[in-house]
């Protein structure tokens, strides 16, 4: 789907300014993210919040919904003993979104990106601070991520998710242009190299997560009661507004 680490970023003037700062020893990773931002053309910026990517958020919000009415039974295939509920559960809803995705024609570069972020997304929102992945139960994980709908928090959820998203996201975004500067002088090591993706990675995090979504509430609820097409209308529109308010913020903080 084109997020080859091999896919060099394109040669505009605004893609050189990022490239510019992997030739500085030590790059501010904000500034970094800014001028990532500055340099996203119109059409990767509406593909960010995409079809595909939708589907993703809806597989993750229709799965609270259904966990909240009928508790772990309402995923049908969680088995006991084998892989830790949390991974199972995780890469189960994966599964799901990425069928869709296919069976719907939704295929693209960011719907992939999507699917990484829903399992970890999973992996976040399904954890408990009491316990570790491999000893929570499925139980717990089903409650955790139904708490969501029960309380009517779906918002936050689908902010959580917007994070997971940007992380990969920008990941591979340093990922695919900052090998080609890994042993000059500004970076002279592969952990150098990864730590910066790392650090670009966080800022672009924490930045999504300040995203103001309770207004969204109504409709997230309202997409989950329509049918799927009509839904994913309604998860995209509500993601578009978050997106752009996360690649705002982005721009805003490290802009250089």
């Amino acid at each position: 789907m084109g997020t080859s680490s091999s896919q060099r970023s394109p040669s505009t003037p605004e893609w050189d300014r990022v490239r510019q700062l992997y030739r500085q020893p030590s790059p501010d990773p904000g500034q970094v993210a800014s001028r990532i931002v500055s340099a996203l053309d119109a059409d990767t910026r509406t593909g960010l919040s995409g079809p595909g990517v939708a589907c993703c958020l809806s597989t993750l919000l229709r799965a609270s919904r259904v966990l909240d009415g009928s508790g772990i039974a309402g995923l049908g295939t969680i088995e006991s003993g084998g892989l830790p509920p949390l991974l199972q559960i995780s890469s189960l809803l994966q599964q799901r979104a990425e069928r869709t995705i296919a069976t719907s024609g939704l295929v693209s570069r960011f719907a992939e990106v999507g699917v990484r972020a829903l399992g970890t997304t999973v992996f976040d929102a399904g954890a408990s601070a009491d316990a570790d992945t491999f000893h929570i139960t499925a139980d717990s994980v089903a409650a955790n991520l139904a708490r969501y709908s029960r309380e009517q928090q779906l918002n936050r959820l689908a902010v959580c998710f917007l994070a997971h998203d940007f992380n990969h996201l920008f990941s591979h975004f340093v990922t695919r242009d900052v090998s080609d500067f890994t042993g000059t002088e500004a970076l002279p090591t592969e952990l150098q190299r990864s730590q910066l993706r790392d650090a670009v990675a966080r800022y672009c995090h924490e930045a999504a997560l300040a995203a103001e979504a309770a207004v969204h509430e109504g409709m997230l609820a309202e997409a989950l009661r329509a049918d799927e097409e009509e839904g994913r209308l309604r998860f995209g529109e509500v993601l578009a507004d978050l997106t752009r308010q996360g690649l705002d913020r982005i721009a805003a903080g490290g802009a250089a």
